[in-house]
């Protein structure tokens, strides 16, 4: 009898520290990157005014503050890992950033591969063209030539429609290269979203080049944070976040700062939302 407690006391230890070993394996990310002192946020630097760099080199624009603010939170510091709109999911399928802060659609497509947070942005799509084009609206565009970027939703959102309207659609891999051939007259239009044509309406392409018009058959760009699917503490913590943002009004101060405007209601007409 006594040899039977004391297996059944060894019994309940060696359980018990079998099922602590394996709590402690599956501790979640959001304990890592507090552990690790760091948030490595994946931003596009090649887009502004979300990202962009200063005449220092150093990373700014709205989604460089965000990932501030999420690290000022955790209480850790923020790494920038640039991320160009192709590598924006893969970087955080392999592991090389955390949350990717970088403007991207939430789409049921691409949310077969990560996760999604609630909107943190709402894009609207417009067509820019040269300064002295002709060109007044989307309509005009039919059988020019149009630049894209690559694996963007705003690609997604036009590209079977402007091919089937005969245009010859030619897709680049950053911001910088289609706002190049627009200037080297290599497309007669570019098509991206209204507030980075913006930023560089008033700077780098000012005189140069000009916002035309809307995209009029593309809907809203509703855009979230990004975590790998597996990170649910991560994600339910960037969720909450993301909320108090709102909450507390940072989101419109960064818009404001930004953008230029008003931050716009996240909420969808007939759903729930902030």
């Amino acid at each position: 009898m006594h040899i039977f407690k004391l297996t059944a006391k060894f019994l309940t230890l060696f359980f018990a520290l079998f099922t602590f070993a394996i709590v402690g394996a599956k501790a979640d990310k959001l304990d890592d990157i507090i552990a690790s002192g760091k948030l490595k946020c994946g931003v596009m630097l090649d887009v502004p005014p979300v990202g962009m760099r200063n005449n220092n080199n150093e990373p700014i624009g709205y989604d460089v503050e965000f990932c501030k603010d999420m690290a000022a939170a955790l209480g850790v510091e923020p790494v920038f890992v640039e991320t160009p709109g192709p590598d924006r999911i893969p970087a955080i399928l392999s592991g090389r950033v955390d949350v990717g802060v970088a403007s991207a659609t939430a789409s049921l497509e691409r949310a077969k591969s990560v996760a999604f947070s609630i909107p943190y942005q709402i894009w609207d799509l417009g067509v820019a063209v040269s300064a002295d084009s002709s060109i007044s609206s989307y309509e005009d565009l039919k059988s020019k030539k149009v630049g894209t970027v690559r694996s963007t939703s705003g690609e997604a959102a036009v590209l079977d429609e402007l091919k089937s309207r005969g245009n010859k659609v030619i897709s680049y891999n950053s911001n910088a290269e289609q706002f190049l051939a627009l200037k080297q007259g290599k497309v007669d239009a570019i098509i991206e979203s209204n507030a980075i044509f913006g930023e560089y309406a008033k700077g780098a392409g000012k005189g140069i080049m000009k916002v035309c018009c809307s995209v009029t058959t593309a809907p809203s760009d509703w855009t979230g944070l990004m975590v790998n699917r597996s990170h649910h503490g991560l994600l339910n913590w960037v969720n909450l976040f993301v909320w108090h943002q709102w909450k507390n009004g940072r989101t419109d101060e960064l818009y404001r700062e930004w953008f230029g405007y008003p931050a716009p209601s996240m909420s969808f007409p007939g759903t729930h939302g902030y």
